[in-house]
């Protein structure tokens, strides 16, 4: 079981003659969707709206295989996101005192807690209160009580953020839970202002990080362990936008490590090199056919493996 845990939204991107349109979106619900459409067994724990975008968020996540069976269901408005420049988006975050945002407490059922192998968490969930708090308590609760492999990708949002050194401060609560860590090089440019290569090093050495991953744009993405560092670059395609890309990116990585059994710590750090290698060109695959489709649309598995057949 996969457990994926933080905000959903509605992303309004604008089409050729500046009609928005709305997307089902939000990092942490992008990346529970991907590894729906990748097969995996996954539970979406999260607050949705009762609202007209809520129920669209609701049976989006239905029908892309995603189990919902942990959500609330609450009247607080959905959160929205206005979307510019498709290629290298910018957020305009409409979130104050909506549903995933106002996640104050949480309860999970014990016999859910003996089935997680894998939990996720990221963006603006980890970066607004009472979200953020909350989110590092579940960490906590999930690390005692649960062997899962812990998965963060903060997915740094500026705009929303009101106090950088709070949340500074949290990010380093969030990397003692880490076993994952997927950042962009964007991301990695608003936590650190050391060289990139002494930084990683350093988190991989201070915390119990065992896989760490710094992606790049189309120039691809590296992969750091104790042992490794591993550099997977991207082809040429023709992008339609980058909305979620990440999100479906990180969903691969997760994906991958699931479908082939490493789903221990031990497993984790004990990874081959060949494996590694093959879970972040399998993570770069299922991020770039999600940059063919319009909004954050990630691909199915079937979609993928064509993908890869097509482009060996």
């Amino acid at each position: 079981m996969i457990f994926v845990s933080g905000e959903n939204l509605i992303d309004l991107i604008a089409d050729k003659k500046d009609i928005y349109k709305p997307f089902v979106g939000g990092s942490s619900l992008n990346t529970a969707l991907a590894l729906g459409r990748l097969k995996s067994k996954v539970f979406f724990y999260s607050r949705i709206s009762n609202d007209y975008f809520g129920k669209m968020i609701f049976d989006h996540l239905k029908k892309s295989n995603v189990n919902v069976s942990l959500i609330e269901r609450t009247n607080d408005q959905s959160t929205i996101a206005i979307v510019v420049n498709k290629k290298k988006p910018e957020f305009s975050i409409h979130f104050m005192n909506t549903a995933s945002i106002n996640f104050k407490s949480f309860k999970i059922n014990k016999n859910y807690l003996n089935k997680i192998k894998f939990s996720h968490f990221s963006s603006i969930s980890l970066a607004l209160s009472p979200s953020a708090e909350t989110h590092i308590k579940l960490m906590h609760h999930l690390k005692r009580n649960t062997k899962s492999i812990i998965s963060i990708d903060p997915n740094v949002r500026p705009s929303v953020i009101k106090n950088k050194k709070n949340y500074l401060q949290n990010f380093k609560k969030f990397m003692k839970y880490a076993d994952i860590i997927k950042m962009s090089n964007e991301d990695f440019s608003y936590i650190s202002k050391n060289k990139l290569d002494s930084q990683v090093r350093y988190w991989l050495n201070k915390y119990s990080i065992k896989i760490f991953i710094i992606t790049l744009g189309d120039k691809g993405s590296i992969l750091y362990t104790n042992k490794y560092k591993i550099f997977q670059k991207t082809e040429k395609i023709k992008v339609i936008d980058t909305v979620g890309a990440g999100d479906s990116f990180i969903a691969g990585v997760i994906a991958y490590l699931d479908m082939n059994k490493i789903q221990s710590n031990n497993q984790i750090t004990n990874i081959s090199k060949e494996n590694l290698i093959n879970c972040l060109y399998f993570a770069t695959k299922v991020a770039e056919k999600n940059c063919l489709e319009e909004g954050n649309n990630p691909p199915y598995l079937k979609k993928v493996q064509q993908f890869m057949n097509s482009h060996t």
